[in-house]
Order: structure tokens, then C-alpha cells, then sequence
């Protein structure tokens, strides 16, 4: 997902796709040029996870880019896997 043409972040119902195990990217780069704007849209991605209880990561060091996994996802945070549980038992296979 990525801003509007009015720099907004539109994240209304992305609750329920999160729900369902679907992940959400938001890439904030494009307004790397306006810093304010670039927290207030953070701040909404951080509030969509807070809601449903799940985690942001941020992919890059300037933390514009950041993914909110769905809530059957799992992310190996000290090898930096993204995964599910289904995936898991492919790999021990």
C-alpha cells in the first residue's frame, strides 16, 4: 500500500485481510520529502497494529517501508524468516 495522491494512508478494513492471515506492506518512500506526513502515516500503520494485535516491522533503515504480517504469520526475528506454519513443516520435511 502505498500513500494517496493527497499523501493519506487509506487503511480502513485492511483489519479483516490481516485477520484472514494476509500480510500488508506499506511503502512510505514517496514522501520521504515530508517528514510530518511520513510519521502521521507511520503512526496510522503502527495503530492498525496495535488494533489488531499484531507487530510492524520496519523493512529498511529509513523505516519506510513496513509490513504488518497477517495473524497465521510468523517472522523469525533472529533469522529474519517470514513464514507460516504450513511452510515450517515443508521445510523440517
Amino acid at each position: 500500500m502505498e500513500p494517496d495522491g493527497l499523501h493519506r494512508l487509506h487503511l480502513d478494513g485492511v483489519e479483516g485481510n490481516l485477520s484472514m492471515g494476509d500480510m500488508v506492506i506499506v511503502d512510505l518512500g514517496s514522501l520521504n520529502h515530508m517528514p510530518s506526513q511520513q510519521s502521521v502515516c507511520s503512526r496510522r500503520a503502527q495503530d492498525l497494529g496495535d488494533r489488531t494485535n499484531l507487530n510492524v516491522f520496519a523493512l529498511n533503515e529509513d523505516d519506510t517501508l513496513l509490513m504488518i504480517p497477517g495473524a497465521k504469520m510468523r517472522v523469525d526475528t533472529h533469522k529474519h524468516i517470514l513464514g507460516s506454519p504450513s511452510l515450517d513443516r515443508a521445510i523440517e520435511n
